[in-house]
Formats: C-alpha cells, structure tokens, sequence
C-alpha cells in the first residue's frame, strides 16, 4: 500500500499529498501492458520472438479539501497547483513510500494540466475534485536510494589504542585479496550501472567481467595517476567519460571492441576486475538502482 506520495517537476516544484490533498482511489500502477510479438509459419499458431514492454498510463484523482468555507485558500492552493502542474515542466518525478517504509520513484509526464471539473458533484462546500493524468515512457519503477559495492578498495586498518613503537611503521590500511564481488538485484528486471575506474598509478586496459556469462567491458586506454574513468551502462544512455585534472572528456572510442556494456540481472551476479598492467592500482565502484514493473 503506498502511504506516502510526492511529485516533483523539472524545476524542482514539489507537490505533497496528504491531509488536506487527500487521493480518493489511491494510485494504480498495476496492468503495465506490453507487446508480444510473434512470427507465422507453416506450422500451426506462431513462434514467439520478442517482448516489448509499451508506456505506462496511470491517474492520480484526488480532494482538495476546503476549510471552512475558505474560498482565499482554495485560490491559492489551485494557484500552486498549476504552478508545479504545469506540462511544459515536464518530465516529473514521482516519489513513492510503502507500508513497509520501501521507497520508489518513476518518470512520468504530465497530459494536460489538471482537470478541476466545476459541477456541484466535484466541487462543492466540502471539497475540490482534481485529476492528474500521466504517461511514463520509461515504465518501470525504480527504488529511491543507488547502491554502491566497492570491488577492488582498500581495506582499514587503522585502530586505537594507538601505540607507536619508535623506528616501527604502522600499517594503516591493506589491499583487498578479493578480486571478484558479488552485487545482489532485488528488482525485477536487469538493470544498467555506472562503472568507476580510478588509477592509483598506472593501470593498463582495465577491465570488469561477468564471471558466469564471461562477457566483459575493457577499455583499450592507458590511465595514469589520479585518473578516473566512468561507464554507464543503462539503456538509452551508454557513455564512457574521463576525468583528468578536473576535465571531463568523451572517450567512447576507447571501449574494446568485443566488449559489452554489462546489465545486473535479478538475483546474483559475480563480476571480477582485471587489467592488462597495474590491476593493484586499480579502483572499481559499481552504482546502480534496482527497478521493477511494480511495487
């Protein structure tokens, strides 16, 4: 059950449901349709090819409760309403929280500004009846907070009571052994990631490899120190970036060209790191969302 709803436009205006914008059928996001699409043959029925999942529909009804009467008040709440309601400040960002305290958000745009019927059923001495009307073509649903996992990293070990023995070095802190990590998907669907390189000193062709499918993600690119070098995986948004002494430059071209821009499927996945040279220099962070076709 979502018990908390809160709508966001482009340029940062918020809308908050609650006490005294009250939804009256709460928010369907169920019955996401898709494609199924199919081949003849010259056997009976058809062969099965491929699923495409199509936009998401779905309305926000709701009151806007009027308080004694208070016609002043009323003005100004339907004035902010078309303030952040507005379809040129489109697309939104619908933020979500369950029952059981999980939060969400989907990309959605507005259809039209809201529909505030005048009739006497809709807006009377208790209540203005309001409706939103959405179309998401991004439909799936993705949870609120990115997670980070850390493959290769440095490991504290810096403690206290801290005694120095005179002429002895102290050891603040160890490489991790492991070099393969696995990043757990509670979501649905696979999902896309941001890879994060960072060169200690120099690392030759790094690379990050799906252990069970041994598809893999290199880079034919030399890095040298202080060198940071991020990949996005997502659909629809696929780009390879360094950042040297502050600069940001487009290094697409430098992606090997039997590499593969990696997915998270649900469930586990082990993924390992490796470079042709220096991989003890080597960094690596994963970031990524889980998301899902409904909550």
């Amino acid at each position: 059950m979502i018990t908390k709803l809160k709508i966001t436009n482009s340029r940062g205006g918020e809308f908050e449901f609650g006490r005294l914008f009250r939804l009256t059928n709460g928010l369907d996001l169920s019955g996401l349709m898709a494609k199924v699409n199919f081949s003849n043959n010259s056997k009976a029925g058809s062969k099965y090819q491929n699923t495409k999942l199509e936009n998401r529909e779905f309305d926000i009804e709701f009151k806007m409760i009027r308080q004694n009467a208070d016609e002043v008040q009323m003005d100004s709440n339907r004035a902010n309403m078309y303030r952040v309601f507005n379809p040129e400040l489109n697309p939104m960002r619908v933020d979500l929280e369950l029952s059981d305290g999980k939060q969400y958000y989907l990309m959605a745009n507005l259809q039209s500004t809201p529909v505030m019927p005048p009739d006497h059923a809709n807006n009377n001495r208790a209540w203005q009846k309001a409706l939103l009307q959405f179309i998401a073509t991004d439909p799936y649903i993705y949870e609120k907070d990115a997670r980070q996992v850390d493959i290769a990293k440095w490991v504290g070990a810096f403690k206290f009571p801290l005694k120095i023995p005179q002429g002895v070095g102290i050891k603040m802190g160890k490489r991790s052994n492991s070099l393969i990590v696995n990043v757990f998907n509670e979501g649905q669907n696979k999902t896309g990631m941001l890879i994060r390189f960072k060169a200690l000193a120099t690392v030759v062709r790094p690379a990050i490899i799906n252990v069970d499918t041994f598809e893999e993600l290199r880079l034919n690119y030399t890095m040298t120190q202080g060198d940071v070098i991020e990949v996005t995986t997502h659909d629809g948004n696929k780009t390879i970036t360094l950042l040297k002494d502050n600069v940001k430059t487009n290094i697409f071209n430098a992606i090997d060209l039997n590499s593969h821009f990696l997915q998270i499927e649900p469930g586990d996945n082990l993924f390992r790191y490796e470079a042709d040279t220096g991989v003890d220099n080597l960094e690596m962070k994963l970031t990524y969302r889980a998301k899902s076709v409904g909550v």
